[in-house]
């Protein structure tokens, strides 16, 4: 069934919305960092991709030479751990074994894969866990199965919960993928994946196919990766559909109905016993995420990453390293880049790189002040990508813009007072200095402030 243009005449809007929404963060970096814990450095790593043993065209060979020609120093692949066997695993630890040396790292991970809507996936990839194999040769999804959601509603909770308690009880990380911000507290992951450049590309290309211009696909694509980052901000907006003004909530509704699986996508948590498009759900924001944190509803923050998902891993336009993330290590191991990835102190781009700490603590850490004490936030941002220009620094305080900095990457600096527990994050946008394509974009991981 194909739909009519008119149909999704509100993806028009999509760039309009995008760079009217979209605050985004790219910051600078020289390439060392001071911490509490010593002197760092800057890596970049792609944490999802996928080989021939599931859905990917690439090798392992194919990644790593996509990665270096892509300035990566390491790179963490995701197969689909469904289908996967024993002797596959075993393959993929080998291979990336061998292609791993003292300048470069590739290791094996895995990708729990549930419930498949458009945008309501319930997908979690798994880092340092031994085996993916809970028994036998049976994967979480078969131990725990995440079933079907028809009414579009979303994942479904009790999977997730249980994945990412399995991943915990293995000694791992779980990361929740292209979450469209339909990450819930109780899910305990570790990252969530604020940029997902295979989702991104994935709605890109369904909207395009439905007569939708390129540049207007794209915004709307940004904008519903933007859900990870900023929850329901978007979501009541009102615009045109079908000559009705009606929230882009509804909007979205109505028109992934003209998408397989041809059921509408309710974006946010109704109750899924009697789903309403029409009803406000709980789209949840990053930074609610990391409030709940500061807060103590949570006892560990949830950090953002930005990652390919490249299945396309071995074609020349492989997508390896167009989403990427700075990780400030002490050195070039798996021990600790795990470490590095599990404390926040990363940065995620498809552009820009970025230097940011307050009071000399870097991205994950905590900093302590007194009541009424101050805090320096120092930021930095470089475009990175040749012709591009840093537009525009952002600081969040707490979930809320706090100052916007147009124009150069700084360094800049900024002296706020603090009276109660809290965290800054930077996000950061770059554009072609021609002002002739599109926009990139970085985000910080947050430093939190503990008042004494």
């Amino acid at each position: 069934m194909k739909a009519p243009k008119r149909a999704l005449s509100v993806l028009a809007i999509g760039v309009a919305l995008a760079l009217a929404f979209f605050i985004v963060p790219a910051v600078t970096d020289s390439g060392q960092q001071a911490s509490a814990g010593g002197p760092l450095t800057l890596i970049y790593y792609d944490g999802h991709m996928h080989t021939t043993r599931s859905d990917g065209s690439g090798s392992v060979a194919d990644i790593k030479a996509t990665a270096l020609a892509r300035g990566l120093d390491a790179v963490i692949i995701t197969d689909h751990c469904k289908g996967l066997t024993k002797a596959e695993w075993a393959s993929l630890k080998a291979e990336t074994k061998q292609a791993s040396d003292k300048s470069f790292l590739a290791l094996p991970a895995f990708e729990i894969t549930g419930s498949e809507c458009i945008f309501n996936r319930g997908h979690m990839n798994a880092y340092n866990v031994s085996s993916p194999f809970v028994r036998d040769e049976l994967c979480p999804e078969e131990v725990w199965p995440d079933p079907p959601n028809p009414a579009g509603t979303g994942a479904n909770a009790e999977s997730l919960e249980k994945w990412a308690d399995w991943v915990h009880s293995e000694g791992g990380i779980a990361n929740h993928n292209h979450t469209s911000g339909t990450t819930q507290l109780s899910y305990d992951v570790d990252n969530i994946e604020i940029y997902n450049q295979s989702h991104v590309d994935d709605i890109v290309s369904y909207a395009v196919a439905l007569g939708i211009p390129p540049a207007d696909a794209w915004g709307f694509a940004i904008m519903m990766n933007d859900f990870a980052v900023y929850g329901e901000r978007d979501l009541n907006t009102i615009v045109n559909f079908l000559g009705n003004n009606v929230p882009l909530r509804l909007a979205i509704y109505m028109a992934t109905q003209y998408i397989p699986p041809y059921v509408g996508q309710i974006i946010g948590w109704n109750p899924p016993s009697a789903p309403d498009p029409t009803v406000p759900g709980d789209l949840n924001s990053w930074d609610e995420l990391l409030m709940a944190y500061v807060d103590g509803t949570v006892k560990r923050p949830t950090f953002g990453v930005a990652n390919s998902d490249a299945h396309n891993t071995g074609a020349v336009n492989s997508d390896v390293g167009v989403a990427k993330n700075g990780l400030y290590v002490k050195t070039l191991t798996a021990d600790e880049v795990y470490e590095a990835i599990k404390a926040g102190r990363s940065f995620a781009t498809n552009g820009p790189s970025l230097t940011f700490d307050a009071n000399g603590a870097i991205m994950g850490e905590t900093v302590r002040v007194a009541s009424g004490g101050s805090v320096k936030v120092n930021l930095s941002a470089t475009a990175e990508t040749p012709g591009y220009i840093v537009a525009k620094m952002v600081i969040y305080k707490n979930g809320q813009v706090w100052k916007t900095i147009y124009g150069g990457g700084g360094p800049a600096t900024r002296t706020d007072t603090v009276t109660a527990d809290g965290y800054y994050r930077i996000e950061v946008t770059s554009v072609p200095a021609s002002g002739l394509g599109l926009p990139q974009f970085a985000w910080s991981n947050p430093v939190f402030v503990k008042v004494k």
